[in-house]
């Protein structure tokens, strides 16, 4: 194993979180998972599904494959819950000092992505409204103005993110409710909609993953917010996380499925699956609620969903690339200002390729996680070493040559079944690492926590 002296693995964005440090209440974190959550890529889903599937249908995967983001999110929040560290230093546990980047760049950077893309899809509607109000357009300003102000919110912290979705939050779901309501009434719509069968062309498990596949990359990172949470002296599992378990389902569960139906009647009524477009399609002819809308609607749901998902998680990982050299808030700019240079909307028809390169490489990381910290440490860790750079998570050279090891069979089973790419890849993942470990890593290299 490697000394491992010249390494620097401490700093103060990256310590463990105080019990001072823990200011979010369950509340509070429930109006961030609301922010969080909530995607226009939802409302598309919702509205691309029909006539494929029936209503039902679509809504039921949706409620299903949201419940399963939300098993996984209730597990590995409890690292950051139990533990009050960032996913950039758990992520040493399983694959070693100087691995950890690996698996925190593969997050990082699609997320760098995603913020871009998102940023794009708010300027067009900030550009919608503009030209409604003034006759006036300027893209390339909007987008830039829009950017920084998301940049900068995320930058001042875990609390700022939370005091914009207190605000964002009953904002996105009472402008969800009467839009829908409008649509309803205004297009005729009825309860018999719902028993309209699907003409088929798409499977009820492609429609679970691609309901789930939104938020699916959440687990992976979801303890660098729980670390902040208020929580009990018990730390037995049930009673620790009752909190994070209540503020996620209610947050995740209700709101998705709030967006997918927006969407999906949308598309029943228009035709339409864009949001932007079905917005100034149906307020056509009321300037002022089409302002109104886009602002509340799309506007607030892309900062509350690319402050927490996209701008946060890059955050951290930086800073575990330099400890010591950077802070979390020039990371966040970093990471922005890279998001909005890279232009990832010219892009747009290659997504389904990128989707799925993040899946056969997020799979097999969230498999590791759950098998590292479940089924092989108990909940267990031995935060000091995650510290020290002679510490017992060097493995070979600090890399853990099972975790990079089973990147082999995850991504290929990935690329074999590429419409369901993250499960397949993470079950793998997780049962081939937990094999390795057992016959061979922790045999070469114990681990305190399995003593």
């Amino acid at each position: 194993m490697s000394t491992g002296k010249e390494m620097v693995l401490k700093s103060p964005d990256l310590m463990r979180s105080t019990e001072k440090q823990r200011t979010i209440s369950s509340l509070a974190f429930f109006m961030i998972c609301v922010g969080m959550y909530v995607q226009l890529v939802s409302f598309i889903a919702g509205a691309q599904l029909y006539p494929a599937l029936s209503p039902w249908t679509i809504v039921v995967t949706c409620v299903f494959g949201n419940l399963f983001v939300w098993i996984l999110l209730v597990l590995t929040g409890d690292i950051g819950l139990k533990h009050g560290i960032p996913y950039a230093v758990y992520i040493r546990a399983p694959f070693g000092y100087r691995g950890a980047h690996f698996p925190g760049l593969v997050r990082a950077l699609p997320a760098i992505f995603w913020f871009g893309f998102q940023t794009f899809l708010g300027s067009m509607a900030i550009d919608e409204i503009f030209k409604v109000l003034f006759g006036w357009s300027n893209f390339t300003l909007i987008i830039i103005v829009f950017g920084a102000l998301q940049i900068l919110n995320t930058a001042l912290g875990i609390n700022a993110i939370a005091k914009f979705d207190w605000v964002a939050t009953p904002v996105l779901i009472i402008s969800g409710l009467y839009i829908e309501y409008f649509l309803i009434k205004n297009y005729n719509l009825t309860w018999d909609v719902f028993s309209i069968p699907g003409k088929g062309g798409i499977s009820i498990l492609a429609a679970f993953a691609i309901m789930a596949g939104p938020q699916i990359t959440m687990p992976v990172n979801i303890c660098d917010m729980t670390r902040f949470m208020k929580r009990g002296k018990d730390e037995s599992f049930l009673k620790l996380n009752k909190g994070s378990m209540i503020s996620q389902f209610w947050g995740l569960i209700p709101a998705m499925s709030m967006f997918v139906l927006i969407g999906m009647t949308s598309g029943i009524a228009t035709g339409e699956y864009n949001p932007i477009t079905v917005m100034t399609k149906v307020f056509a002819d009321n300037p002022f609620v089409l302002v109104v809308v886009l602002a509340s609607f799309v506007i607030f749901a892309q900062v509350a969903s690319n402050t927490g998902q996209n701008l946060l998680p890059p955050g951290y990982v930086f800073v575990n690339l330099m400890p010591g050299k950077i802070k979390y808030s020039t990371a966040v700019i970093v990471a922005g200002v890279i998001g909005l240079l890279i232009r990832p909307w010219i892009f747009q028809a290659y997504i389904p390729t990128i989707l799925l390169i993040i899946s056969c490489l997020l799979g097999p990381i969230l498999g590791i996680m759950l098998s590292d910290y479940y089924l092989l440490r108990k909940r267990k860790l031995s935060v000091e070493d995650l510290y020290e750079p002679t510490g017992q998570y060097g493995y070979f050279n600090n890399f853990n040559p099972a975790a990079f090891i089973v990147f082999i069979p995850g991504i290929l089973s990935g690329l074999v079944i590429p419409d369901y790419a993250m499960y397949v890849s993470m079950f793998i993942g997780g049962l081939f690492y937990y094999f390795l470990m057992k016959s061979w890593i922790i045999k070469k290299y114990p681990q305190k926590e399995l003593l």
